[in-house]
């Protein structure tokens, strides 16, 4: 007989992303992928199994390559950067944009992208992953006013 796994539910959740908080965070090495580590620095405000809410800085001389596991919607708070992209299935169409502050980008499953960080101010913005990767992350916060 095969199981069938119980649906998890997610809560109501809001946030209001405060920059303060993420500079009290501590820089440190990007996890994934690159050798030597980029660095850059982050606050998961929202930790839901729907969804993902972080808000993270990257730096200048530390670039950033990521293949997308889920949906990503990114809205550019500060800072620019020029990223090229490969789109799903096959990564054969590629693009490139310089992504400045205001900007909202969908980043869809699948997508491989590569950020370079171009102002010397840190490349900041509040990213949501829809459903949540998974991801352990050590300073998610409360969610949601609760």
């Amino acid at each position: 007989m095969t199981s069938v796994a119980p649906i998890v539910w997610s809560k109501v959740r809001w946030c209001v992303p405060d920059p303060a908080d993420l500079e009290a965070s501590p820089v440190e090495d990007y996890p994934f992928f690159r050798e030597p580590r980029s660095q850059y620095r982050i606050v998961t405000y929202i930790n839901e199994p729907a969804l993902l809410v972080a808000y993270e800085d990257w730096y200048k001389g530390h670039d950033i390559e990521w293949v997308m596991f889920n949906e990503t919607l990114m809205v550019v708070q500060s800072g620019r950067a020029e990223m090229t992209y490969w789109d799903p299935p096959n990564w054969t169409e590629r693009g490139t944009v310089e992504v400045v502050p205001g900007m909202v980008l969908f980043l869809p499953r699948g997508t491989h992208v590569w950020f370079t960080v171009t102002s010397d101010e840190p490349f900041r913005r509040v990213i949501v992953d829809i459903p949540n990767p998974g991801f352990e992350f050590s300073d998610a916060r409360p969610g949601g006013g609760r």
